[in-house]
């Protein structure tokens, strides 16, 4: 794991502005650099798609809300705060799981993760009681739920292990992450009471977690220290193709490891939140932020000279 070479860091970067000062970009994901799809929170009109030269307002079909996405090949499903998911394909939608409730309360679906077409899970909360749905290729069932008044609140697969990694929010603030492998969830790792939390990031297949300013990959039980941004403009979020090619989430940027050190590879003179969530290719990242001045979001692109 250790002969991957230092990433590099020599990117051209542009930043897209949509025009609508609502929308807060959550998900993204895409299946090459001209096919790529975002989603966020608004009452509609906040499911959008990047053709490989602008992005464009798919509203072909309304979905309030369109926070969780997911995709494979040609496929893709998005989940709203309404307890429903959406299939798209050939160019049309299907509602596959409409006002979906657990207890008479709606699931607000949060993020998705999978392994195929027909191995899907989404992750969320009722309001009140965490909630893991899975589908399995023709529908949708509860996979987990508890009485804890939390919320699961990120999942990831990782195929070296094969295994799911997924963020446990107590409404008290202490933060969980547990490792799923499809019949129970083993809990990893607990964060104390925290505003911020720990999160997860799915790395060279591998699952990391970000506690604190400290960066750890986990195995075997064991979690090993990868580095450290001693900074207070860390945002607690990081994405990355290997252990030595890590993009970080900052408040003011975006700044990367590359196995030896971390720096800046952009700083945003205007005050800026980047989402927690990024889409990762061979030469480019996409990366949905928001302007905290004028609220516009914008997309940064960036691609490997």
């Amino acid at each position: 794991m250790n002969t991957f070479p230092p990433g590099n860091r020599d990117y051209t970067w542009t930043a897209d502005t949509i025009n609508n000062p609502y929308i807060d970009f959550y998900s993204i994901w895409g299946n090459s650099p001209s096919n790529v799809w975002t989603t966020g929170v608004l009452m509609s009109d906040a499911l959008y798609r990047y053709n490989g030269q602008s992005w464009s307002l798919d509203n072909r079909v309304y979905i309030s809300d369109p926070m969780a996405l997911w995709g494979n090949g040609n496929n893709i499903w998005i989940g709203n705060d309404h307890g429903c998911i959406w299939k798209f394909k050939d160019s049309s939608y299907t509602e596959e799981l409409s006002n979906f409730n657990v207890n008479g309360k709606p699931v607000d679906f949060i993020e998705m993760s999978g392994t195929s077409s027909n191995e899907i899970y989404a992750a969320g909360n009722n309001g009140l009681n965490p909630v893991l749905m899975k589908y399995d290729g023709s529908s949708w069932r509860i996979a987990e739920t508890f009485s804890d008044s939390a919320a699961f609140t990120q999942i990831k697969y990782c195929y070296q292990t094969d295994k799911y990694y997924l963020r446990y929010s107590l409404f008290d603030y202490t933060t969980r992450i547990y490792e799923y492998d499809r019949r129970n969830l083993k809990l990893i790792y607990t964060y104390p009471v925290s505003n911020a939390g720990p999160s997860i990031a799915s790395i060279g297949g591998y699952p990391y977690i970000v506690a604190g300013n400290k960066i750890y990959m986990y195995l075997n039980g064991t979690m090993e220290f990868i580095f450290e941004v001693d900074d207070p403009n860390f945002g607690g979020v990081i994405w990355g193709r290997n252990r030595n090619d890590i993009f970080i989430k900052m408040q003011d940027g975006l700044a990367h490891y590359n196995g030896t050190d971390w720096k800046y590879l952009f700083n945003s003179a205007t005050p800026i939140r980047l989402s927690p969530n990024c889409i990762l290719f061979e030469k480019d990242i996409f990366i949905p932020a928001k302007i905290r001045t004028t609220g516009y979001p914008i997309i940064y692109h960036g691609t490997l000279k």
